[in-house]
C-alpha cells in the first residue's frame, strides 16, 4: 500500500528552484534550505522571525527621515512671535538635529499673499503652512496645497482615539487639505481693567454705549483672522438685518481700526484705548508673558462666543521644496511632543486629548456639553455676498 504524501508547500517549491539553479552550488544553498525548513515547520520560530521584520510604516518613516537629512532643512510658515518660533526650533532640533527647522513667522493672510506671488513666478519656498482656516482655504482654492492624510505616517498620529471627538478634524471635509489641530473658544473682548469693569461690557449691546465712542479699537474684520470670524459669528446669531445695524454702530464707536494684533493689545494695556474687539488668542499669551496687564472677557452673557482655530490649522504645500523634511515635521508636530510644545508656547488647547491643559486659562478651554458656533468649517468660514458687501462698505480702505 503506497504512502499518501502531502502536496509540496510554496516553501518547498522555492527550495527546489534554488537548488536546481546553475548559478549556485547545492552546498551554497543548503544553509538556506535548512533555515526555510525550520521556519515553516515551526510556527513559533516563524513568528519570532517575522517579529524581527519592521512594520511597513516604520520603513516608510525611516526612509523619509534619511531623505530629509539629505534635503538639509524644512521651511515652516507659522504665527509670529519669538516664543513659538524658539520653542519649535529648539525641540524639533533636539529630536532631528540633522534637519534644521527654518521658521518664517508672520500674519497668515500676508504669508499666503506672498506664497501666491512666489508661485506665480515659479518659486516654491514653503514646505508646511500653519495658519487660520480661511487663509488655508484660500491657498487650497489657489491649488497650493496637497492632501494631508497620505503624509501622515506614524500610527499614533493617525489614531482617531488620540483626538477630540474621536476623529481627525478637517476644515474642509470633502477635500481634507487642512487639518484642524487646535481649536478653542474665542474671547471676544480684551479690556483695560483700570478703565473698564467686566460687567460694563459683558453683554453684546453694551459695547454700543455712547460712553465708549472713540475709546475703543477694533481688530480689522476685512481680512482673515479672529475679527473676521467674530463678525461672521455675529452675522449668524443676529441675522443679516440686525447684524448690519450692529456693524454700523460698532464701526462708529471705533477710535481705531488696526491690523497689527500685537499693537492693539499693547494699546489697551497702556490705556490708550479702553477695550479691543476681536483679539488674537495666541498674541494675548505672548504679551501676558512679557508682563502686560489686561482683562479678558471670555464670552458675552447673552450670546456666548464661538470656537475658532486661531492659527490652529496645518497644511502640506503642493510641490514642497523639501518634501521629505515636511513629512518628518508634520508627523512630529502632530504627535504628543509637538502638540505639547505648541500648546505651552501659545497657551492654546490642542485637539489631542493626551496633551495637558493645566497651563491654559479656563476661558480658552472647550467646555464639554457647551454650545458653541464653530467658525472654521468650509461652509461657514466664508462671508455671504451680502455680509461681504457690508464689511467692505464699512471697513474697506
Amino acid at each position: 500500500m503506497g504512502t499518501n504524501l502531502a502536496p509540496p508547500t510554496r516553501a518547498q517549491f522555492r527550495i527546489e528552484a534554488l537548488t536546481s539553479r546553475g548559478w549556485r552550488s547545492r552546498a551554497d544553498v543548503l544553509p538556506l534550505v535548512f533555515f526555510l525548513l525550520v521556519l515553516f515547520a515551526n510556527p513559533m520560530q516563524r513568528a519570532l522571525v517575522l517579529a524581527q521584520v519592521p512594520p511597513a510604516w516604520q520603513q516608510q518613516w525611516d526612509n523619509a527621515v534619511n531623505a530629509a537629512k539629505k534635503e538639509g532643512k524644512v521651511v515652516v510658515f507659522g504665527p509670529a512671535g519669538e516664543i513659538i518660533r524658539n520653542a519649535l526650533v529648539d525641540v524639533f532640533g533636539k529630536s532631528f538635529p540633522a534637519i534644521p527647522l527654518e521658521y518664517v513667522g508672520g500674519r497668515a493672510s500676508e504669508g499666503a499673499a506672498k506664497v501666491k506671488i512666489e508661485r506665480d513666478g515659479g518659486v516654491f519656498s514653503i514646505d508646511v503652512f500653519i495658519g487660520g482656516a480661511v487663509t488655508l482655504m484660500e491657498l487650497g482654492a489657489f491649488g497650493a496645497l496637497e492632501r494631508l492624510e497620505p503624509a501622515l505616517i506614524v500610527p499614533e498620529v493617525k489614531d482617531p482615539n488620540r483626538w477630540r471627538d474621536g476623529q481627525l478634524e478637517f476644515s474642509n471635509p470633502s477635500t481634507r487639505y487642512t487639518l484642524v489641530f487646535s481649536s478653542q473658544p474665542n474671547p471676544p473682548v480684551v479690556y483695560n481693567s483700570k478703565q473698564v469693569k467686566a460687567t460694563e461690557i459683558d453683554q453684546l449691546y453694551e459695547l454700543l454705549d455712547p460712553k465708549w465712542q472713540g475709546k475703543v479699537v477694533l481688530n480689522d474684520p476685512l481680512i482673515a483672522g479672529p475679527a473676521g470670524s467674530l463678525f461672521r459669528w455675529l452675522w449668524r446669531v443676529l441675522g443679516p438685518d440686525k447684524a448690519t445695524n450692529y456693524y454700523r454702530k460698532i464701526r462708529a464707536q471705533a477710535g481705531a481700526i488696526d491690523r497689527d494684533q500685537r499693537r492693539q493689545v499693547e494699546w489697551v494695556a497702556q490705556g490708550k484705548y479702553a477695550w479691543l474687539l476681536g483679539p488674537n488668542n495666541a498674541m494675548l499669551h505672548q504679551l501676558a508673558q512679557r508682563g502686560l496687564k489686561f482683562g479678558v472677557l471670555p464670552e458675552f452673557q447673552d450670546f456666548g462666543t464661538h470656537i475658532g482655530t486661531g492659527s490652529g490649522c496645518l497644511a502640506l504645500m503642493q510641490r514642497a521644496p523639501h518634501r521629505n523634511a515636511a513629512l518628518v515635521f508634520l508627523n512630529w508636530f502632530l504627535n504628543k511632543e509637538g502638540q505639547t510644545v505648541w500648546s505651552k508656547a501659545l497657551n492654546l488647547q490642542s485637539r489631542r486629548v493626551d496633551v495637558p491643559v493645566d497651563h491654559i486659562p479656563p476661558y480658552l478651554i472647550v467646555k464639554p456639553g457647551a454650545k458653541y458656533w464653530i467658525s472654521y468649517y468650509e461652509k461657514d468660514a466664508q462671508r455671504s455676498p451680502q455680509e461681504e458687501a457690508v464689511i467692505k462698505e464699512l471697513f474697506g480702505r
